[in-house]
């Protein structure tokens, strides 16, 4: 943080706040230093939250990843406060993948509701764009072997980045997801914090109430978060960019009773056709892996989830289920399997997964 007292206290009295739960007066506060020290504004709530985590401090973790969300991602639809002093894009790469996923998830939001009559216009010029790129890459094509990737970046002109700016790559709607009466089934937790067997793997079915389920899926679907691209389609959200709500840190706090520290959450989604991953592993920590789309969506009912290979080094294949989580030390190589899922925006593959440290 800046040696400067003045920004030291802006700082301190921010903290302050958000500790308090004042969340727009923080954000008031807040902004006025990252206008002057944008790096060094993020930088310290990145700090704050890791701290807060290591205290086992969650919801304060919480709060200032939101924090760091809404100065970074904000946009003047979220979190509507200073929209006039949002941050600029610089030298933009986008590709047309990820244009037409967000196209469709604006689409998706307008006709339930949720967008107003702003978003027609700003979704035909993401499809445009999207569709222009394709062809640029077409036609750069020397043989038929070389095809056209939809995940290939492309720099953007000043013109085609304006076109665009004030909604790419923020967040547009955070939809709403509070904590619930009962997280969790009756039976997860004791089969969560049972000992595990000696292959290292636990399945563990029906692992959400229904409520926290449905809830933790609409937020996943509805809400604009999915900013991380990991090639062959696959997006991603992170806890420091908005996925982030109360239910899900309630659940992240709930599964275990041995103080262990949470390390971190991030969520997956995966396009309508997917070849199995390569596996990796020697991630320190243990990971809980839950799937959230519905069965009607899988249109390969024996696969879809993942595989895992275990202490034995037998390599185990886990079908996808709705509501199930796998947990396994993070160690083991892993990956997700082929999957082949309806290609409409509701029924993409999601997954979150949750990284603890190692009792």
């Amino acid at each position: 943080m800046s040696a400067n007292p003045a920004a030291s206290f802006t700082t301190d009295f921010a903290t302050a706040l958000i500790e308090r739960h004042r969340f727009e007066e923080a954000f008031v506060f807040w902004h006025a230093r990252h206008a002057d020290d944008a790096p060094g504004a993020l930088a310290a709530l990145a700090a704050l939250s890791r701290e807060a985590a290591r205290g086992r401090q969650h919801q304060l973790a919480a709060s200032y990843h939101a924090m760091h969300t809404a100065l970074r991602r904000g946009s003047r639809w979220y979190p509507g406060m200073l929209a006039e002093r949002l941050l600029a894009l610089h030298d933009v790469a986008v590709t047309s993948h990820r244009l037409r996923h967000d196209a469709a998830q604006l689409a998706y939001l307008h006709q339930l509701g949720v967008l107003g009559d702003a978003f027609p216009p700003i979704i035909a010029r993401y499809r445009r764009l999207a569709a222009r790129l394709e062809t640029r890459f077409e036609n750069r094509q020397f043989t038929r072997h070389a095809p056209a990737r939809p995940d290939r970046r492309a720099l953007l002109s000043t013109d085609e980045q304006d076109a665009i700016d004030e909604a790419y790559d923020r967040i547009i709607h955070l939809r709403p997801t509070p904590c619930v009466a009962q997280p969790f089934s009756s039976h997860a937790l004791a089969a969560a914090r049972r000992s595990q067997p000696a292959h290292g793997i636990t399945v563990i079915d029906d692992f959400l109430s229904e409520q926290a389920l449905d809830e933790l899926w609409r937020f996943c679907v509805q809400s604009t978060i999915w900013f991380a691209e990991q090639g062959h389609g696959r997006l991603g959200a992170s806890y420091d960019h908005g996925f982030n709500c109360p239910l899900l840190v309630q659940v992240a706090q709930g599964v275990f009773d041995d103080g262990r520290q949470l390390l971190n959450i991030r969520a997956g989604k995966h396009p309508p056709r997917l070849p199995g991953e390569s596996l990796h592993g020697a991630v320190e920590g243990y990971k809980v892996q839950l799937w959230l789309t519905p069965d009607t969506a899988n249109l390969e009912p024996a696969g879809g989830g993942m595989v895992v290979r275990d202490q034995d080094g037998r390599t185990r294949h886990i079908p996808y289920r709705r509501n199930r989580a796998v947990l396994f030390d993070a160690r083991l190589a892993h990956g997700a399997a082929s999957c082949h899922f309806r290609d409409d925006h509701a029924s993409a593959r999601i997954e979150v997964a949750l990284l603890y440290a190692s009792k």
